[in-house]
Parts: C-alpha cells; sequence; structure tokens
C-alpha cells in the first residue's frame, strides 16, 4: 500500500478519537454541572430544613414554656377551687348551723311566749266565774278576753309565718278525700259568719287528693276566716248578707278548692299587696278583730311550700274567689263482681235489724244523758298530777282545776316528780305534764316515770306546733294539746280521758 495512504487512515481515526473524546468530557462536563446544581439544591434544602429545625425546636421552646404556664395557672385554680369548696363547705356549715340555731329559736319562742298567754287565758277564765253578774265588770272581762285571744292570735300567725321562712315545717304527703276537712271547716266557722252577718255554704267533695292534708286545712280555713271577715258581710253600702262558699270543682288530674264571696271586692292593683305580711286593705284603724294580715301570706308560701297552685279572681262591687289547685289520688281499680241478687224478706232478718235499731236509739240516749253534764262535773273528785315548770301556768292551772273539784298534785320538774311519787298516796286519774322542762326533759320522760307505778290517761300540753311533738305524743299512747288551752277544751280533754 502506498506511504500516504497510511497517513490518511491514521488521520482519520485520530479525528474519530477526538471526536469521543469530546462526547466524552461533554457529557461529563454536563453531569458535574447537573451535579453542582443537585448539590446547590441540596444545599439550599438542608438550609430549609436546618432553618425549620430551628424554628420548631424554638416553638417546642415556648410550648414547654406555656405547659409550665399553664400548669402553674392550673395549680392556683386548684388552689382557688379547693379554697372554695371549703369557702362552700363552711358556708354550708354555717347555713346548717343557722338553721338549726332558727329552728332552736322558734321552738323556744314559741314555748315561752305562750307561757304568759297561757296564764293570762286561765286566769281570765277564772276572773270571769267570779264576776258574777255585775256589767261592768263583764264589760271588762271580755275585753280582757278579747284582747288575749288577739295576742295569741298574732303570735301563733307570727310564729307560724317564722316557721315557714325558716323551712322548719315538715310536708307530709298522702292521699285522703277531703269531705271529712271539709266538714270540720264547716263546723268551725259556721258560728263566726253568723256572728259577721254572713251565711257559709260548705259542699264537701269525696274526690281522693294528693297532698298534705294538715296544710290544706289551714290554707282553707286562712281563705274562709279571710272570706267571712272582709267579704262575708256583704257588698259596700249593705248590712250583713252576704254569702261564703266553699266548694271544689273537678279538673283533669287535679281538683280546685274555692273559695267564694260576694262581698266588695279586691282592686287589681291591690291583688299582690293583699299576700304581703301585715297589709290589709279596709282596716285603716288596724282592729284586731279584722285580723293583723297574716292570713294571705300564709296562705300563699303554704301553697308553694306544698307546690300547689294559688289562683285569686275578683270584680269590684261583686266579691271575690281563691282557688288551691291540689293533685289528685291515683286512680285504685277495683275489682268487678258479679251481681248479687238480693234475698227475699226474711222475718228473722227484719227482727234482727228491729233489735239493732231499739239497742242503737238506747245507746244514743244514754250517751246523751251522758254528755248533758258537763266536763267540770264529770271531773268533781276526781285527781290530777299537773307537771308545769312554769309557777304562773302551774298555779293558773291548779286554781282552775280546783275551781272544778279536782284533787291536784302539782310539781315543777322531773327530779320533783321522782320524789313525790313513792309518796303519793292515791292513784292519780290523769297526768298533765308540759312537753318542755327543765334539765332538758320532756312529758316523754313524766309518762315514763308515771307509767313505772301506774297504767294512767297522760295529757301533754306543748306551745311547739311542729307535727312530730304530735307524732311523739301518739307513739307513747299521750294525748295532745297546744298551747294556749282553752279552758274548755282542757275540760273536755280531761274528762274524756278520766272515762276512758
Amino acid at each position: 500500500m502506498p506511504k500516504h495512504a497510511d497517513s490518511e487512515k491514521s488521520d482519520n481515526g485520530g479525528q474519530t478519537a477526538g471526536k469521543a473524546l469530546r462526547e466524552s468530557l461533554g457529557a461529563l462536563n454536563r453531569s458535574l454541572a447537573e451535579g453542582i446544581q443537585t448539590a446547590d439544591r441540596l444545599q439550599r434544602d438542608a438550609s430549609r430544613l436546618v432553618e425549620e429545625s430551628a424554628r420548631l425546636a424554638a416553638e417546642l421552646v415556648e410550648q414547654r414554656r406555656e405547659m409550665g404556664r399553664l400548669r402553674d395557672r392550673l395549680h392556683r385554680a386548684e388552689g382557688r377551687r379547693a379554697a372554695r369548696e371549703e369557702e362552700l363547705r363552711r358556708a354550708h356549715e354555717t347555713a346548717e348551723h343557722a338553721n338549726r340555731a332558727k329552728t332552736r329559736f322558734l321552738t323556744s319562742a314559741s314555748h315561752d311566749l305562750r307561757q304568759p298567754i297561757q296564764a293570762a287565758a286561765l286566769y281570765a277564765h277564772i276572773l270571769r266565774g267570779a264576776v258574777g253578774s255585775n256589767p261592768a265588770a263583764r264589760e271588762a272581762m271580755d275585753l280582757l278576753q278579747a284582747s288575749i285571744d288577739s295576742l295569741s292570735g298574732m303570735l301563733s300567725g307570727m310564729l307560724d309565718l317564722a316557721r315557714l321562712e325558716a323551712g322548719a315545717v315538715d310536708v307530709s304527703v298522702s292521699e285522703f278525700r277531703p269531705d271529712a276537712l271539709m266538714r270540720r271547716l264547716a263546723q268551725e266557722f259556721r258560728d263566726t259568719a253568723r256572728a259577721e252577718g254572713a251565711s257559709l255554704h260548705v259542699h264537701p267533695s269525696g274526690v281522693p287528693v294528693r297532698t298534705d292534708a294538715r296544710l290544706l286545712e289551714r290554707i282553707l280555713a286562712h281563705l274562709l276566716s279571710n272570706a267571712i271577715r272582709h267579704g262575708g258581710g256583704g257588698r259596700q253600702g249593705t248590712k250583713g248578707g252576704g254569702r261564703v262558699l266553699l266548694g271544689c270543682r273537678r279538673r283533669p288530674g287535679s281538683l280546685e278548692f274555692q273559695v267564694w264571696d260576694d262581698g266588695r271586692g279586691i282592686p287589681p292593683g291591690a291583688r299582690a299587696a293583699i299576700f304581703e305580711e301585715f297589709h290589709q286593705l279596709d282596716n285603716p284603724e288596724r282592729s284586731a278583730a279584722k285580723g293583723f294580715g297574716l292570713g294571705l301570706p300564709l296562705v300563699a308560701r303554704m301553697a308553694r311550700l306544698l307546690g300547689l297552685t294559688l289562683d285569686l279572681r275578683s270584680e269590684v262591687g261583686r266579691g271575690t274567689v281563691f282557688t288551691v289547685t291540689v293533685p289528685r289520688a291515683a286512680p285504685v281499680l277495683q275489682p268487678v263482681l258479679a251481681p248479687v241478687l238480693a234475698p227475699g224478706p226474711d222475718p228473722d232478718r227484719r227482727l234482727t235489724a228491729a233489735a239493732r235499731a231499739m239497742a242503737a236509739a238506747a245507746t244514743s240516749a244514754a250517751a246523751t244523758a251522758a254528755s248533758a253534764a258537763s266536763p267540770a262535773d264529770r271531773m268533781r273528785g276526781r285527781r290530777v298530777l299537773l307537771v308545769e315548770d312554769d309557777e304562773r301556768v302551774r298555779h293558773a292551772m291548779t286554781m282552775l282545776l280546783k275551781r272544778w273539784g279536782v284533787q291536784v298534785t302539782a310539781v315543777g320538774s322531773v327530779e320533783e316528780l321522782a320524789a313525790r311519787l313513792p309518796r303519793l298516796r292515791s292513784r292519780p286519774h290523769v297526768v298533765l305534764a308540759d312537753h318542755r322542762l327543765p334539765g332538758g326533759q320532756t312529758g316523754r320522760k313524766v309518762a315514763e316515770m308515771v307509767r313505772h307505778h301506774w297504767d294512767v290517761p297522760i295529757v301533754i300540753i306543748t306551745g311547739d306546733t311542729a307535727p312530730e311533738r304530735l307524732r311523739e305524743a301518739r307513739s307513747i299512747g299521750c294525748r295532745l294539746l297546744h298551747k294556749p288551752v282553752e279552758p274548755a277544751d282542757l275540760a273536755a280533754t280531761l274528762g274524756d280521758v278520766m272515762e276512758q
């Protein structure tokens, strides 16, 4: 081959190798540039991550600080809550202590304030029997008795109001038929209505209701007294001829007790004020004969205590109606019985019925003859053991009983009773004991001591009107009278227990 041909081949080979080398270098440069770009991007990402980490670390530090502050606030709040709970506990204990103190005060006030009234009432009764037929003396006695009655009524109303305000009135809900209650009210207020020139009409209902029977009777008694005094005397400008009605209306699930009068009515602007203490519309002279303005406030509070609805409707010149809505008792399903065919006439059955009727008539006549004698006559020559710590009441009670021909043994304390009991020569026919006695002793202790010697009837007298007093007396088989006791009620009770 010629020499120049080899030279051309060598040049072509070199060119090809150089081209490949340049392409490799270009690719390397491009890869290096891309690597540098990637490294820059990674460096920027790393910088951002470092910055983000620093920010998160700062936030974490701040959050930890905030959590510390929250823990501090929580600890302070827990301390305040504990202090508040302790404060509430002490306030609750203080309130309970105050309630117990109020209850003790009301019990003491009820007893201590009634004691002089009881003594005055007994002395007034004794004086009435001693004045004879002297008109001036009898008028003075009537005024004295009216003053004692007014004082007793005002005291009872104020004490009842205070007991309601203090929450010291027990509620005993039961199911009962109100007809007997309404008949008692009719008998109690008929003479009062007649004296006020009003006619009283009571329509008893036998629909069973569910509430406190004792408090319901007191509510209706106050409403009747208010209607007779302020509404039963006729409309304005008339004298007498008024009408007072106590009746019931059936409603779904309830029974409405309504007290109506046809008096002068109550102006709209005064209908809220009449439920305020001592507020009266038609008694500017504050005459005690018209009450003291405590009846309707007592009604409102007792109704609220029992959860009963009290409504008032009135029209000036036409009259007023008070409505107390009481829940009905749950219905009792009665079994359906098959009809029983009445047997034909039986001569022996008719004879037996006639004999029973004759026996009943004879018993009734005997009872009438026995009741013709006054309680004082039935007590004459009997023996009474009197336990009363108040010297004035004890002296007045002793004088009264002796005027009735009763032999009285009087002591002033349980300790004195313990000393006298073994020396008594004769068994007493009845024991008359005050409930509250010195040294924290009560009529229960008197009953236990006396019955250790004899089984005799015991009558406990108390100024405490709380329902537990009545339950306690019944539980130990004793009769209970509330101060101030009317001499007639005392005589009737003593005569009753002595006969039994």
